[in-house]
């Protein structure tokens, strides 16, 4: 799947899980983490453009990461049925971050910007156009910006203004104390401008001055704006703007969607790009079906790139199949997530109980196995974050201080029958008289992930709380769990960010949701009060939302993790029971001169990949790299 991190980028939005972050979710669930292994890039090359010369430049590269759309889909970004392949391989971002640094960044449709006067001026490409071969102009990303304001786009709560400055350039007014390097994160990374030609319509000067009005009262006082006329009027426009039909994609990038059905995309390479002649190859098969029906195009190397799951058998295949190659980058958690508004998983001594029954380390193993080259491994101590930000941001002693939750049926009891709640027999009863009874919802196609919480339900079973486990599709999974319609569900956590990580889960993204196609949904629904250690009591989603983009990292990030690591340990929002590396099964048959893999099988552009992979598979190509031979 896309990424988690990426994911999504859904931790930098401020209010709104929007659809471009449900058509990831779906990605990623597919390709759920990906067990490692296989050999390193035998004959990748990693020349990058200086290497990419010669081959047959007719050949379309085949890419297969497995589920990336439903049987409907939309043009329009802000439909719910949004199509996320066209990011990055047919709409190009701003700029892309240099994983994992948070303040590094890669020029794509912006070439340069600068901070002046509180201001963050962006400059457009001069070569840059839409493939009607018009100019790509500031009028497109000025109306881009305020149309995103209306999902939510959480770079709103950087700013207290846009406008436009010259054709090429816009300029963002900061809030007072906007630190400068997370705005440009928010902006430069998660801004893809859209054409005017096509949306434009929609912007209003008055429009304008609701988004405004809104996202400055939002940045003062959170329930006063929801109360505005102003925010009515944004819901009002954004319903019109999401049921936009498009009827034609209208990209800047290298590629242009040429054909679409259930099964594949055909993307063709775009001579009008600025850096055409970096690309290689005629096109993109990009193709869409089941887990299963990647392994055998795999193996006979007809998928030339992928990031399908393979469970230890299949990567012990893939491992022996001629010119295979695998790139391991960094590694993601994988996540039960629970619904803190649902009875009795309301109860912090109830999720506490189930810690102590689940069993990670074997729910872990049951997917991955315990080969290393798996890739997945389980986690000793629920924190929030990954164990390679924890040697950052946390200290041993700290770690020391947190409980790990070993299976142990006795305290689990204990927690059950302090809550009221009676075992009769091999059943545990509610305080209500009904059975204790737990549901898992997982995407059908995310195998590994129905396969631990397969595990998870036995274990829960034989414990006395009867559970089953419900695949689902994508979608069903990922508006079940938005809408608040589930007991445990599954959740992505990864990137750079820390305090990105908590915000996946517990900001409004996914807790909480304020605006956009989830607009007054619960999502896990922790909170919307708790008391957090250093923080006292605070609304959860805005104020873990509100730290992402205004501490910077340093001595008060460290502080804030500790503090946000003892919430999630103490009251089990969620459950991160396993840590993957993200796998990129690849193939040298047909096309050579790969992104290069070191030691580790992973380098700087394969973890930029693995943190947002169209951005980055989009980043190596306009580099040279992947050439037909």
């Amino acid at each position: 799947m896309m990424l988690p991190r990426v994911i999504c980028r859904a931790r930098r939005r401020l209010l709104a899980l929007v659809s471009a972050c449900l058509v990831i979710m779906l990605v990623a669930a597919c390709t759920a983490g990906t067990a490692g292994g296989g050999s390193s890039a035998k004959n990748s090359g990693g020349t990058g453009a200086a290497g990419g010369a010669g081959g047959d430049s007719s050949k379309f590269l085949t890419f297969f990461p497995c589920c990336s759309w439903n049987t409907t889909w939309s043009f329009n970004p802000y439909n719910v049925n949004q199509l996320g392949i066209q990011n990055d391989f047919v709409t190009m971002r701003l700029a892309i971050a240099k994983s994992p640094s948070l303040t590094e960044f890669i020029p794509q449709l912006a070439d340069k910007w600068t901070v002046e006067g509180g201001k963050l001026n962006v400059h457009l490409r001069d070569d840059a156009k839409w493939q009607d071969d018009t100019p790509v102009t500031s009028k497109d990303l000025h109306d881009t910006a305020i149309l995103n304001g209306l999902r939510g786009d959480g770079f709103w709560n950087d700013i207290t203004g846009v406008d436009i400055v010259d054709d090429k350039t816009v300029a963002f007014t900061l809030k007072k104390g906007q630190p400068e390097s997370l705005a440009k994160l928010d902006i430069l990374n998660a801004i893809r401008p859209y054409p005017s030609s096509v949306y434009g319509r929609l912007v209003t000067d008055e429009l304008k001055q609701d988004v405004t009005k809104y996202f400055r009262t939002l940045q003062e006082d959170p329930a006063k704006a929801t109360k505005l006329a102003e925010f009515k009027r944004m819901a009002d426009a954004f319903k019109e703007l999401a049921a936009l039909k498009v009827d034609k994609l209208i990209g800047n990038g290298p590629f242009r969607l040429e054909n679409i059905t259930t099964k594949e995309a055909k993307l063709v390479k775009w001579n009008g790009f600025w850096d055409a002649d970096k690309i290689k190859f005629a096109g993109i098969r990009y193709l869409n079906g089941s887990t299963q029906t990647v392994y055998p195009q795999l193996f006979s190397g007809n998928v030339h790139l992928s990031n399908v799951y393979m469970p230890p058998p299949i990567l012990n295949r893939w491992k022996t199949t001629p010119e295979s190659n695998t790139a391991l980058p960094l590694g993601f958690g994988f996540t039960i997530v629970l619904n803190s508004n649902q009875k009795p998983l309301d109860s912090k001594a109830v999720r506490q109980a189930l810690a102590y029954v689940i069993p990670r380390q074997q729910i872990s193993e049951a997917a991955y196995g315990t080969d290393e080259a798996a890739g997945g491994t389980w986690k000793e101590v629920n924190t929030g974050i990954s164990p390679s930000l924890e040697e950052i941001y946390l200290k041993p002693e700290q770690l020391e201080k947190l409980n790990k939750y070993p299976v142990d049926p006795a305290k689990a009891t204990a927690l059950l029958q302090g809550e009221g709640f009676t075992k009769k027999g091999d059943q545990w009863i509610k305080p209500d008289g009904k059975p204790f009874t737990i549901t898992f919802t997982a995407n059908a196609e995310t195998t590994d992930i129905v396969t631990s919480f397969n595990s998870a339900a036995k274990a829960l079973t034989a414990f006395g709380i009867k559970s089953e486990v419900k695949a689902t599709s994508g979608a069903q999974q990922d508006a079940d769990q938005h809408n608040g319609d589930f007991q445990a569900g599954m959740a992505f956590v990864g990137g750079s960010n820390p305090l990105g990580m908590y915000n996946s889960l517990l900001g409004p993204g996914y807790n909480f949701t304020r605006q956009g196609n989830y607009a007054g949904k619960r999502g896990i629904g922790f909170g919307p009060q708790k008391n957090v250690p250093g923080l006292g009591e605070i609304d959860v989603a805005s104020t873990i939302d509100q730290q992402v983009r205004t501490v910077e990292p340093g001595d008060e990030m460290n502080k804030q993790v500790w503090n946000w690591a003892q919430l999630v340990n103490e009251e089990v929002p969620y459950i991160w029971y396993a840590t993957k590396v993200y796998q990129f099964p690849f193939s040298t048959k047909e096309f050579t001169n790969w992104p290069p893999v070191g030691e580790k099988n992973t380098s700087e552009l394969w973890d930029i990949i693995s943190a947002d992979m169209n951005g980055g598979l989009s980043l190596a190509m306009q580099q040279g790299y992947i050439t037909p031979k």
